[in-house]
């Protein structure tokens, strides 16, 4: 019994330098970062001659066809302080309490001092007021809006 124990001790005794050894070798193999396999070793080429970078073409990473256009005989209608006038159907946004509207493919956040009586989920309304790019909110939905008149339509 005695035997076995002292065999058991000396081989877990030189497993931690052995575990150590392995993973310094293996660190410096892969700190080697010779790019070749099997032992094989790259050489690097060199030529007498220049070399010239190869010819690139400046091509859109998104095809044209959906590529964003702004028409602009449609005016700068979208500056912050610029007065315009919406019309539609509010509709409840995706967050709770905020409202939206959208008026020629553009959604609008709708905010302001508005009457609630007219304005709200599912109401037909025109809305004049100006869009604020620099307003933050936790609506996360739509161009801000802020509404200055509302009207309900008839």
């Amino acid at each position: 019994m005695k035997t076995q124990t002292s065999r058991v001790r000396r081989i877990a005794g030189l497993t931690g330098p052995l575990v150590g050894v392995l993973m310094v070798a293996v660190l410096a193999a892969c700190g080697a970062g010779d790019g070749g396999t099997d032992g094989e070793t790259s050489t690097p080429v060199t030529s007498a001659e220049p070399t010239s970078a190869p010819e690139t073409t400046e091509e859109s990473p998104v095809p044209e066809e959906t590529t964003p256009y702004l028409d602009p005989s449609l005016g700068d209608s979208s500056k912050p302080g610029s007065s315009m006038t919406i019309s539609g159907t509010i509709e409840a946004g995706v967050e709770a309490g905020c409202l939206v509207l959208e008026y020629e493919g553009t959604v609008y956040g709708i905010f302001g001092n508005y009457d609630a009586s007219v304005v709200y989920a599912g109401a037909s309304v025109t809305l004049q007021g100006a869009v604020d790019d620099t307003m933050m909110s936790t609506c996360q939905q739509g161009t801000p809006f802020v509404v200055e008149d509302a009207q309900t339509l008839d």
